[in-house]
């Protein structure tokens, strides 16, 4: 009995260094994919600006073009 005892406890411990080794890779999995997801959020979101920022100037520059051509332009009656 004292025997069949021993060997379920060094069943145990060992499924239990797996189970713990199984967690920390799991672990260490989740934290590079929420890393990866973060700088992916942040390049898309920096892309989103950037194409926002150029389409603002664009307008701007287009309204500057249009000002400076009715300046320009003759009146007709």
């Amino acid at each position: 009995m004292k025997s069949n005892t021993e060997k379920l406890i060094l069943e145990f411990k060992e499924e239990l260094s797996k189970q713990i080794k199984t967690r920390d890779h799991a672990k260490k999995v989740f934290d590079e994919c929420t890393n990866n997801i973060n700088a992916l959020q942040g390049g898309i979101q920096f892309g989103e600006l950037l194409l926002k920022r150029l389409e603002e100037e664009v307008l701007q520059l287009s309204k500057e073009e249009l000002n400076q051509q009715s300046k320009k332009a003759p009146l007709t009656k």
